[in-house]
């Protein structure tokens, strides 16, 4: 059974999370997430990812095949690992798995004129910005950059955090 590996920033900040090369070809899967840590977004996960890997080997490209590029074989790995910790039939473009697909932001100076996984790379090393479209299982949950449910989302929030602090 392929054991886990876990690159969430603060266990990684904490020492912990440490991953070995070879554990990605001998069947690992990393999960990624955030708990309120600073770094909050996929592409700073993935990024800080590979630079604790190029730390600890003194290399570059630490993650990179010959045949996939550093930012295809993270992406293609959290892809994998999240759907096997989420227990669900996703994580790849295949008939019969649920549709789980982003579309990036190339309207922006790092992704301009860029494609396949030169702008993979890009996105993760180059600046990140948030995704354009996403779908969920098929449902598309983000338009134009932006949640379907962003305002009532905001103001739940705004709801707890005054309820919270009317509590203190």
């Amino acid at each position: 059974m392929p054991h886990p590996l876990h690159a969430d920033a603060a266990v990684r900040d904490a020492g912990a999370g440490r991953h070995r090369r070879g554990d990605l070809g001998a069947g690992g899967r990393i999960g990624l997430g955030s708990d309120s840590n600073i770094e909050i977004t996929l592409a700073g996960e993935l990024k800080q990812l590979e630079y604790s890997q190029r730390l600890r080997d003194r290399t570059r490209a630490a993650l990179a095949t010959r045949e996939t590029s550093t930012g295809r074989r993270l992406w293609q790995a959290v892809a994998a690992g999240g759907a096997q910790a989420a227990g669900r039939d996703a994580g790849r473009i295949a008939q019969g798995a649920l549709a789980d697909l982003v579309a990036l932001d190339a309207s922006g100076p790092d992704l301009a004129g860029l494609a396949g996984d030169t702008a993979l790379d890009a996105w993760v090393f180059a600046g990140g910005r948030g995704a354009a479209e996403v779908w969920a299982a098929g449902r598309h949950v983000v338009r134009g950059g932006r949640h379907v449910a962003h305002d009532a989302i905001t103001a739940a929030y705004a709801g707890v955090a005054r309820r919270l602090r009317a509590a203190l």
